[in-house]
Formats: structure tokens, sequence, C-alpha cells
């Protein structure tokens, strides 16, 4: 490039002499670089790149080898900021050394020149911009923690962008935003806050959430439910809990989602008492449970075991007038498979038939292969064979014929195959090929050869059947 006259721009040459300055050695090639680029007359932020390279070589440990950039730089016109100064005087302030600190703050009110903020707005976006999050988050660290100004946007897109690969950078950045008296947008405080939940960081998240609440940052009912639903995300339910008591303090009707996030956090963390405490403290402030409510509870109390609660919820969910979906009933009735509870099982089926049937052909999946789990073949057999024709049962009849042969019951599942032929014709050949693509995959090859044979001997398969290839 330099060969061919293209002109380079801030961001392109300083990240490259950056890394150069890096590297052992690398200030001699920096000063050879920037003495070819300066005789061209480009027009890069002189001071924008002495700065990159300071920190490069900051970061690597060589704060000797800085100082004399400092100095290589100033002499060679590319300015040095008050940045690049401070950037190597907080370097020998940690190590400790004084007196070097001292002497460069003085260098830095003598020699050097106040930085400008739009200079580096523009070079930490472009930066962003081009997909170099690190370079633009050690810049903009360089610019923050020295405690010059920044513009509010480019603090959103630093945030934003830099939670992804260093939360804790992120975090700094937002706490500096708020120091300032400012508030991140809302997606970026979401985004920032999803990636401290992934990094387990639920200390840091309430720190920030409570600076955020101290500087009046909520305004309504929307905002807090975003504190509540991602401190009961991290954990912190107790904190989640004081939350929601000042949404009532402040006479704010707490959204159903609030109460549901906090009831998830709770239900996590096996804290059945507080959440049961939760659900009576819903309908006394007159917030009524949703279908997602229920499910939590529900979910919880059939890990748990605790059928009565369940059934309990579950007449309730009726009561109110919310319709179970796929999930309630699920749940409830693999719980009751488990417990060799079959009849009550049943019962909940058949209340999914009158329901949807969309809903029950999903809930009649789950029953059979639950009561497949159990060995509870006959009942598997009665429910599908009483099944209403309304209800999609393709998946299920195969199901539990897959079942019945993986552990050998294969004179069962040729009289199922049986009726399915005489009872859902139209529907027999799709079924013999679900089948016969779920069994390519058995572990029981003799199973699945004994089937073929009795399928043949029964008629129910013909010589050119491409059952027979399976031979």
């Amino acid at each position: 490039m330099l060969a061919g006259a293209v002109e380079l721009d801030t961001v392109g040459f300083g990240v490259f002499v950056k890394a150069v300055g890096r590297k052992d050695d690398g200030l001699t090639e920096v000063l050879r670089l920037v003495d070819v680029v300066g005789r061209q007359g480009s027009r890069i932020n002189r001071s924008v790149v002495a700065a990159m390279v300071i920190d490069g070589m900051c970061r690597e440990g060589r704060i000797e080898g800085a100082w004399r950039a400092l100095e290589e730089l100033r002499l060679r016109g590319w300015k040095p900021d008050f940045v690049a100064y401070r950037i190597v005087a907080e370097e020998f302030r940690v190590a400790g050394r004084v007196e070097e600190e001292g002497s460069i703050l003085k260098q830095k009110r003598k020699l050097g020149v106040a930085p400008r903020k739009a200079e580096y707005r523009e070079c930490v976006l472009e930066l962003v911009s081009n997909r170099l999050v690190t370079e633009a988050k050690e810049m903009a660290e360089a610019v923050v923690l020295g405690d010059f100004p920044i513009d509010d946007d480019v603090l959103n897109v630093l945030v934003g962008s830099v939670s992804d690969i260093d939360v804790d950078g992120a975090a700094m950045f937002c706490k500096f935003m708020m120091g300032k008296g400012r508030f991140p947008s809302t997606e970026v405080l979401v985004n920032l806050c999803e990636n401290l939940c992934r990094s387990n960081k639920g200390d840091e998240m309430w720190e920030i959430f409570r600076v955020l609440l101290g500087k009046g940052y909520c305004k309504n009912a929307r905002d807090y439910h975003l504190v509540v639903s991602f401190l009961g995300k991290a954990g912190k339910v107790r904190e989640a809990y004081d939350v929601l008591k000042e949404v009532k303090r402040k006479r704010l009707e707490p959204d159903i989602s609030s109460y549901n996030a906090l009831m998830e956090a709770l239900c996590r963390n096996d804290l059945l008492r507080p959440a049961k405490k939760l659900w009576d403290e819903m309908f006394t402030s007159g917030c009524c449970p949703n279908l997602h409510t229920y499910n939590i509870l529900i979910t919880k109390f059939t890990e748990m075991g605790e059928s009565q609660e369940v059934q309990q919820l579950f007449d309730h969910m009726f009561q109110k007038g919310v319709a179970p979906d796929c999930a309630t009933y699920t749940s409830f009735i693999t719980m009751l498979c488990q417990e060799n509870k079959y009849e009550q099982a049943l019962e909940i089926f058949k209340k999914s038939l009158t329901q949807d049937a969309e809903v029950a052909s999903s809930v009649l999946s789950m029953f059979i292969l639950a009561l497949c789990n159990q060995g509870n073949f006959k009942a598997a057999l009665s429910v599908m064979c009483s099944v209403p024709s309304h209800v999609e049962n393709l998946n299920s009849h195969v199901i539990l014929l897959k079942n019945l042969i993986d552990v050998g019951e294969v004179e069962m599942a040729v009289e199922h195959l049986g009726w399915i032929r005489s009872n859902c014709s139209s529907n027999f050949q799709n079924i013999m090929n679900e089948l016969m693509a779920s069994l390519s995959t058995s572990a029981s090859l003799q199973n699945v050869t004994k089937l073929i044979q009795c399928l043949h001997s029964q008629r129910l398969v013909d010589d050119a059947d491409p059952w027979m290839k399976l031979m």
C-alpha cells in the first residue's frame, strides 16, 4: 500500500502499527512506518494513532518502551495527546514507580495536547463497524478510564458490542455511563444482562440495577419487569422480590410477567414455600395467573412428585377459565404414569380430547411413551384403540409399535398392526412406512426379523413389499 501510494486511514493504519508495536523490539519498525506515512502527507489522525501504539505497548508490559515512544512520536510530529500520556502514567502508577509517574504527568501538562472527543468517537465507531470489537474496547478503555469525554451513543454501542466478548468490560462502560448520570438504552441493557446471566455474574448485574434504581431509571411497571426478570434469571431471588415490593409501594400494578419471572426463579432454586406465598400474594394484589404461571408450578410439583398439589392446580385452571396446553397435560400425565396411576392419567387425557384435537394428538404421543416406559403396554394398546378418529395418531402408533418390538413383544405388535389395518386402513401404509424407518436403527435385529416373518405369514406384507428387503 505504501509503495503504491494508496491513502491509509486512521483505523487501518492505527490497528496495524499497534500490532507491530506489541512485538518485541517493534518500536523501531513503528517509527520507520510513521516516518514513511508522515512524508506522504496522509490525512491520518496522528494523535489517535500515537495513543493506539502506546496502549498496545503498555498492554504487553513494555512501559519503558512506551515512555520512549511518547518522546519519539512527539519529535516526529505525531502529537501524543493527554490520552497517550495518561496510559503510560497509569502503568507506572500500577507498577509502584511513583517518581516516573510524576515525570510523565509533568510532560503531559507541558507537551501533551487535549484529546478531541469527535476524533476518538469516529475511531471507536469505525472499529466496531469493522467488527474490530477488541480493538474498540481497548481504545475506549483508554478514554473512559482516563475520564475523558465520550458520547452516549458511543457508550451504548460499546456496551452492546463488547458484552459478547468481554462482559466485565461492557459492565465497566455501563457504570461509567451511569456515573455521568446517563442510562444505557433498553436494548443494550437487555443484551448486557443476558451476557451477565450466561457468565453467572449475578452480583455484577445487581450492582448495575441498584445504581439504575437509585437514579430513577424505572418509570413504569415494564421497566421494573426487566429488572425483576433478569434478577430472577440470575438467581438473585431476594433482590428481585424487594424490587417487586417497591413496585407495589409506588402503587404500580405489577405485570404478570414479573410474578412469573420471580416464580420461575423460586422454583428453580427449590424455594417452594416462598413460591406458594408469592402465589397467594398475586391473588391478593388482584393479579390473575396465566397459563405460564400454572405451568411453572405444575412442572415443579411434578418433579417433586406432589400429585395432590398438581391436581389442585389443574382443577384451579379450569375454574379460572385457563386452558391447559400440551406441556401442562404432559407434565401431569407423565407423573401419574410414573406413579402407576393409569386411570387418573386416562381421565386427564380425556380432558385434552374434549379441549382440542391438535393438543390431544401431542399429548397422546407423550402418554403412550410414558406408558411404554413403565412397561404398561396393555394400557397403551387400550388407549390407542379408544382414540377418536379425528385425533391424529400416526406418531403414537409408531411409538407404541417400536417399543413393543424393542422389548420382544412381537406378537403383540403384529396383533396391533392387524387392528390398525382393520380399523384405520387409510393410515395403515403410512404407519408401516414410519415404523420401517424407525426400525432401521433398531438395536435388536432378531426382533425385527421375527416381526417381518410374522407380518409375511399373516399376509400383512407380501414378497414384493419393501419390508422384505430388511430380511
